[in-house]
């Protein structure tokens, strides 16, 4: 997903209710101070879902969707989904389960 389209995508979460930040130099969203999405390195999407959630389990189904490990360290933060930029016409839809969750 180009950055505009992804800004486009965080404009229309932000007149949801979210809000706009940075974290490690990468554009996330937030409700409030917590973070449920982020346009990460590669062009992917990274949506809080929360693990044993239909949603989780459904985007991680995906194909290239995989648990996200930041900076591809290994380490997983086991609630989270990354979806690669072939996924970029279901980010919305994550991005806004995520983003109600996080409410």
């Amino acid at each position: 997903m180009a950055d505009s389209d992804y800004e486009a995508m965080a404009d229309d979460l932000v007149a949801r209710g979210a809000t706009r930040a940075q974290m490690m130099g990468r554009p996330i969203l937030k409700v409030g101070s917590t973070m449920f999405a982020g346009h990460v390195g590669g062009d992917r999407l990274v949506v809080r879902l929360g693990r044993g959630t239909d949603a989780f389990a459904e985007a991680l189904a995906l194909p290239g969707a995989a648990v996200w490990e930041p900076g591809d360290s290994g380490r997983q933060f086991k609630d989270w989904v990354a979806l690669p930029a072939a996924l970029e016409d279901e980010w919305m839809r994550f991005a806004e389960l995520a983003r109600l969750r996080a409410t």
